[in-house]
């Protein structure tokens, strides 16, 4: 992936990311979901399938498999997940793609998490973040406000990606083979 493309991938994940902790924090604080809010859903959502295809190109080469699976998933997740969120603006339904959307996307973010972790590209606190904010989007029916942890973990990704060079062993060597069951 080119520097330009990272750079661009890396502010859309950082945006989405914001986008994502403020429609949160507004649902926690008003106690339900309006349409405004809705909407930015929908864009944090495909500030989250950037992110995921920045992951992807900017180090699926090395993260190799659980986190380069995780990142597939996530992204084509966050997309179903945004679809299912327009369709709730639009219609008033789309439950079915929501819970599909948002199942898929927990599921490829910790596997995400783990292969950031493991490999130590990234700082580990940021798969750490990832994870636990993962966790708490999951726990958004019951507390809203746990799901903003998931734009910030987004955020301090999206901000790696906008600031720094394609992967050149700051965490990791780049010739070691960091392989999952290899």
């Amino acid at each position: 992936m080119s520097k330009l493309r990272c750079q661009w991938a890396g502010a859309v994940a950082a945006v989405g990311g914001l986008l994502w902790t403020g429609w949160a924090g507004a649902a926690h604080v008003l106690g339900r979901t309006p349409a405004p809010v809705v909407g930015t859903i929908v864009v944090s959502a495909l500030g989250v399938v950037a992110g995921c295809y920045a992951v992807e190109e900017f180090y699926g080469q090395r993260m190799k498999r659980p986190g380069t699976a995780g990142a597939w998933l996530g992204g084509l997740a966050a997309l179903v997940f945004g679809i299912g969120q327009g369709l709730r603006l639009a219609t008033g339904g789309g439950e079915a793609t929501l819970a599909i959307g948002g199942l898929g996307l927990s599921v490829g973010s910790l596997l995400m998490a783990t292969g950031l972790v493991r490999t130590r590209i990234q700082p580990p606190w940021l798969g750490v973040v990832l994870a636990i904010g993962t966790i708490g989007f999951l726990l958004y029916e019951a507390v809203p406000a746990a799901a903003a942890l998931y734009g910030l973990a987004w955020v301090a990704l999206g901000q790696d990606f906008y600031r720094h060079d394609p992967p050149d062993g700051r965490f990791g060597e780049p010739g070691a083979d960091y392989g999952w069951l290899s």
